[in-house]
């Protein structure tokens, strides 16, 4: 059954009226702003449900106010509520009846619970859903995502920290699949080529479209937190692991050659950005150099190895 078909259409509202019912029985005693919302939510459905025809587009203009009683839910910080909450939100979202305002507000408490350590897992889940299922959500709330779930990754609980790792490589995935999907609405379209400048060290681009310019934003400050500076977009992260970040920038490079070719803007950052950092990478490390500089003026046979590189480093903001 479709989610657009008059059935599917149907038992969305259904659905919706039924979480909206429980939300309101979770929280009648302790929580009654979240109850008294909840029933404001079951009234404005069936007000929507009797005013228009294209009900999943007024759900969407209204979605904002839709998705209130459940924010509002995970506000609670409750486990019970809040998993209600999350599920009920996953399933606006499955139906794509959620705007860019009402997945900024999504993604800001989403953010909250992962502050608090709470649902960790729904939390991933609840990303993923949002950003595979539309493009609704770009620039600083689509970076915000991301770096919820890198922050997951580094959590000390080895579930959540392998499922984040997971979203994380699936996420990257979507931004670039977005970008691709992206082009091909466009093909045919004649514009006129931008000249792309080199030896810049820009932190964002006016020449490509958004889910581009997400992709060129996300790939760059990948190269940054490889080499171990703070990133442009990515505002938030904390530490990073080199080899996760050289793991992704090489899935990247795989699944995505074809963006690297046809876009000056992501072949300067093959020069710019990764280029020298692959050269850094494999260049032998300053203090070894120097210590067997020194052991030899010394007449010493041998010098101490390089120090190790610390599995993580910190991201100064």
């Amino acid at each position: 059954m479709s989610t657009s078909s008059p059935e599917g259409v149907k038992k969305l509202l259904e659905n919706m009226q039924a979480d909206l019912r429980s939300l309101s029985m979770e929280s009648k005693k302790k929580f009654p702003p979240v109850k008294e919302a909840a029933e404001s939510g079951i009234v404005k459905i069936k007000t929507i449900s009797a005013r228009n025809t294209d009900i999943l587009a007024a759900l969407k203009e209204n979605s904002s106010e839709m998705v209130q009683p459940f924010l509002m839910g995970c506000g609670t910080k409750e486990p019970k509520i809040t998993q209600l909450s999350l599920a009920a939100i996953q399933r606006l979202m499955s139906h794509e009846v959620v705007s860019e305002a009402a997945a900024g507000n999504i993604i800001h408490m989403l953010w909250q619970l992962m502050e608090f350590g709470l649902e960790e897992l729904k939390l991933l889940q609840t990303v993923l859903v949002l950003l595979t299922t539309n493009t609704t959500v770009h620039d600083e709330a689509l970076a915000k995502a991301i770096v919820l779930c890198f922050r997951l990754h580094f959590t000390k609980d080895n579930i959540t920290n392998n499922t984040a790792a997971a979203t994380v490589r699936q996420v990257v995935t979507v931004v670039f699949e977005r970008m691709v999907a992206e082009e091909q609405r466009f093909k045919g379209v004649v514009e006129e080529a931008p000249l792309v400048q080199g030896n810049s060290n820009r932190r964002c681009v006016t020449t490509l479209r958004p889910c581009a310019k997400d992709a060129y934003m996300l790939f760059q400050d990948l190269c940054q937190l490889v080499n171990a500076d703070a990133p442009y977009w990515l505002v938030g992260m904390t530490e990073m692991t080199r080899t996760f970040g050289l793991e992704l920038l090489e899935s990247v490079l795989n699944d995505f050659p074809q963006v690297f070719l046809q876009h000056q803007e992501f072949s300067f950052l093959l020069k710019e950005r990764v280029c020298p950092l692959v050269i850094k990478l494999f260049s032998p490390n300053i203090k070894f150099r120097q210590g067997c500089g020194s052991a030899g003026g010394s007449g010493g046979s041998s010098s101490s190895p390089a120090p190790l590189e610390k599995p993580y480093f910190p991201i100064c903001m």
